[in-house]
This record gives C-alpha cells, sequence and structure tokens, in this order.
C-alpha cells in the first residue's frame, strides 16, 4: 500500500514520507517500506488501542486510550524508529506534551540534532 500510494504521486516533488496517527507498532512495520523508497521519512504514531472503530467521518471520541504507553515506552519506540532512518518523529492523537519531551530529552542524550526549535 505505501509503495502504491508512491507511485501514485507520479512526479510530484516529495519533500518527506511519513505514517501517520496509527499505533507505533505500525510504524516500526511500515519504516523498511518507507525508507526503501528514498528521502526523508518519519512517523507521527498514536496512542490507541486500535483504530479499527474509526469509521469514514467519525472522530477520535470513540476509541481507547493504551495504558502501556506512557511517555517513556514512547520515547523508546520512536528512538527505534531514529535507529532504523527515520528522520521525522512526532505524536498524534493522545501523544501528548510529556511524551514529546521523553522523546526530546532520549534525542539530545543520543547526540541527535533537534531541528526547527530554539
Amino acid at each position: 500500500a505505501i509503495a502504491a500510494a508512491s507511485a501514485a504521486l507520479g512526479d510530484l516533488p516529495v519533500a518527506a514520507r511519513l505514517v501517520n496517527c496509527c499505533r507505533p507498532e505500525a510504524v516500526s512495520a511500515a519504516l523498511p517500506e518507507l525508507i526503501a523508497l528514498g528521502g526523508p521519512v518519519g512517523a507521527y504514531a498514536n496512542g490507541f488501542t486500535a483504530v479499527e472503530a474509526l469509521k469514514h467521518g467519525g472522530t477520535v471520541d470513540v476509541l481507547h486510550a493504551r495504558h502501556d504507553l506512557d511517555p517513556e515506552a514512547y520515547a523508546g519506540q520512536a528512538i527505534g524508529w531514529v535507529e532504523a532512518g527515520a528522520h521525522i518523529v512526532g505524536g498524534c492523537c493522545e501523544v501528548g506534551p510529556a511524551h514529546i519531551a521523553a522523546l526530546r530529552g532520549r534525542l539530545e542524550q543520543a547526540g541527535h540534532k533537534i531541528s526547527g526549535v530554539p
């Protein structure tokens, strides 16, 4: 599906390819395919137990937050994406400021440069 989506863009310029609003485990599974396409890649995972209940046009109010994805656990997942080759990482639904602060701390601790922030 990722290669097909990329092919559908044809000759349009692509600054980066990311997956968004999916479980961290889905990000880990998708990254190799994104990386194989070339260029910068990344992800913004969510903190839901699943997204299957979300119907077209629905809201996230019907979804349930994970209880096993505290800020340190999320940061650990995202560091794994960076180690696998991701250039851009962040968070989506149910991933809040504490998660991003933990991620930033882990990135800085590992010596990664954080761009776009003072």
